[in-house]
Order: C-alpha cells, then structure tokens, then sequence
C-alpha cells in the first residue's frame, strides 16, 4: 500500500572524458540491446494488430507490454493509470468513495485481506479472510482486474451484490452500498487501566493521530498500552516508520536495502520515548502487513513490547510511485526492508513471542481472547514491577 511520492526527472550528463573504452564498449552493447528489445515490442505489437481476430488499440497494448513488465519483478509494483491516479492519491489521504477493504487476487477468487473500521464492509458483516467469488452473479474467475476494480470501486454503481466464500464452506450474499470512506487511521480507548491503541492503515495523518493519542492516554496514566496492528496492511512507509521512533529511545528502527544509495539507510530514533518506558503489547496476526510489520519488528526486537498474536504477512519491501505525466504512474518495488536484529521480513514475517489464534466466530458482545491474554499480561508486568504506575 504502501510508499513515497518523487517526480520522475530525466538527468543527461555529457562527460568530458571517458573513463576507458571499456565502459564506451558496454555503453554501446547496453544501446543495441535497449534498441533491438524496442524493435522486437514494436513488431509483436503490429503482428498483433494486423492479424489478431478482434480489433484491438496500440495504447492498449502497449499498457499491457509495461503491465507485464512489472509484473515480473513483483506482485507489489504495477501501472496505475491516470483515471486511477487520483483515487490513489485521496486513499494515501484517508478519503475515498467505495466499500472500505483490501484485496488480494487468489486462485479462488479475491481474499479481502482487511476491512476498515466503520465501513459500508464492515457495517455489511464482511470479514477478513472471506473471498469474493462472484460479483453481481458474475464470477470474479471471468473478470478482469480492471473489471473487478471498478465493480468494487467508484466507477460503478453505488449498490453491489457479493457472493462470499467464508471459512472454505460458508457461502454468503451480501448486498453493500458504497460511500465516501474517511479512513480513520488511529484508534484510542481504554478498558480498565489499560489502554489500546489500533492503527488500521498508514495514512499521512496517522502519526500525528498516534501522538496525539498518547498525550491523551498519558494523562490518564495507565498501567499499560496495547497497541493493536492486526488487519493493518500497511501504507505510508514513513508514517509507519515515524510512530516507531514515538516509543523507542537511541533504538535501530530498521534497515532499508537498495540498489540506490539514496535509498538505503539505517534509520535510528531519537532519544525520548513519549510512554516512559510504559509496559507495552503489539497484537499482530497473518494480515498484519508491510509497514506494520516494521513496527512490529521494531518495538519487538529492541525489548520495548512483546508481540503477541500470529505470524504477520510476510511483506518487507517498500514502493515508490512514480507519476508519469498525462499517463499516470508506476508503483515500483525500490528498496527492501530488515527489522533490527537483520530478520528479512520479505517472504518471511515476523512471528509473535506468544503464539494465539484468533476466533473469527466472535459477536460484537464477546470479548476478543488476544486483547483478554494482552491485559493479563501486562496485569502481570505491573505486578512484579510492584504495582508502580
């Protein structure tokens, strides 16, 4: 979901003196082969406008020549077309018109791999984990993405039937009506003296949200904080990686890994930690993604909380989208991320100190079992701190 924001820009450099003849040599192999690469694209896509059986535009093939491209690097970098830009951006801002989840194409159909507070989704009864199979009576398996994108996004009607696949043999119709989702980014309540934190996504508001929360959960001095990641897929890496540096002092946040020198860093926090050394659970589970899981990483691997759920996503890669005028843009992988103790997270995940399943069975009235064994445990941290708040 993830990623920062730069312009593309274009820098010529003519040298006064080559280096050696070699590098003019490999400079010249690397332009014959950019160039016969060029020629073979352009052939194969007037082969397939001359002799395919439907008539099909250039600029069409041409967004699937740069789809296919990018597909080969990663799942997580593709082309975002220009009439899809704009709903990018407002979702990176909190605000969008739609149902108010994240999917992800399996071969089953399309996993909603989590839902925002407060949405129509939510309102609907939809849960992380059950898989779209059919959309309208159409099944999802005969769409396009593009298809499936804009019968779940704005540019459809406002009214859309789901069939849902829960639990592997749990078959549900939902109807939903879309609306202007305001993705409320951070979360704050307390049960008892215990207060809770939940970051459902990375926006560019969250970490002000964040610390504004901990100066009001302060004030009310608790004997503990949780702070809940589950279902968080991630977002703005620097948001994510800013409400790290909020609960740790003098700690290596995470290192981040790229072909680019401007891209690779060790990112270290400064030295005050806005809890005070609070005792601290992160609750995480196999949705937990992306940046979330650097915050996790984070504040486990320094000894600042202790991680209690499940085994997170396994997504440590960052993505910067990069606009390309009048066209739209790509999102491209651009650096990979390692947690403290150099744990690749890509493909890998970060497994929790207390290992305990979710109910997905709950009601609303029930108490969640991760939160009860996350109160416990900080019940009995200030026990044998000496009860000291």
């Amino acid at each position: 979901m993830q990623g920062f924001y730069k312009t593309l820009s274009l820098l010529f450099l003519f040298p006064i003196i080559l280096s050696s003849c070699k590098k003019e040599r490999r400079d010249l192999e690397f332009s014959v082969d950019l160039l016969n690469a060029n020629d073979l694209i352009k052939e194969v896509i007037e082969e397939i406008q001359l002799n395919y059986a439907d008539n099909v535009t250039r600029e069409k093939l041409e967004i699937g020549a740069i789809n296919g491209m990018l597909q080969v690097l990663d799942e997580h970098s593709l082309f975002i077309p220009n009439e899809d830009f704009n709903a990018y951006n407002q979702t990176a801002h909190g605000m969008f018109l739609g149902l108010g989840i994240e999917i992800k194409q399996i071969p089953e159909g399309i996993e909603i791999r989590s839902v925002i507070d407060e949405s129509p989704a939510t309102k609907a009864g939809i849960k992380p984990l059950d898989i779209i199979v059919q959309i309208d009576g159409k099944s999802v398996l005969k769409m396009s993405s593009k298809q499936i994108a804009s019968k779940l996004g704005a540019d459809s009607g406002l009214k859309v039937k789901l069939t849902l696949l829960r639990n592997k043999n749990e078959t549900l119709d939902v109807t939903i009506h879309k609306s202007v989702v305001q993705i409320r980014s951070v979360k704050s309540e307390f049960i008892d003296d215990i207060a809770i934190i939940k970051i459902n996504y990375f926006n560019d508001g969250t970490l002000l949200a964040t610390s504004q929360a901990i100066k009001e959960i302060n004030k009310k001095k608790p004997v503990g904080v949780i702070l809940d990641l589950r279902n968080n897929p991630g977002g703005i890496l620097d948001q994510a990686v800013g409400v790290a540096d909020l609960f740790l002092s003098n700690k290596k946040i995470a290192e981040l890994k790229s072909r680019n020198v401007e891209e690779s860093k060790i990112v270290i926090s400064d030295d005050e930690d806005l809890l005070n050394n609070l005792p601290m659970v992160v609750l995480i589970n196999s949705n937990t993604a992306s940046g979330a899981e650097l915050l996790a990483a984070a504040l486990g691997e320094n000894k600042r909380a202790v991680l209690i759920g499940q085994k997170t996503y396994g997504k440590g890669s960052m993505q910067t989208v990069i606009p390309i005028p009048g066209r739209g843009a790509i999102k491209l992988t651009t650096a990979y991320f390692v947690s403290p103790n150099g744990n690749t997270i890509n493909h890998c995940g970060v497994s929790p100190d207390i290992e305990i399943s979710e109910d997905n069975t709950l009601s609303p009235q029930d108490k969640d079992p991760v939160i009860v064994r996350a109160t416990d445990l900080l019940h009995g941290l200030t026990a044998l701190n000496g009860g000291e708040k």
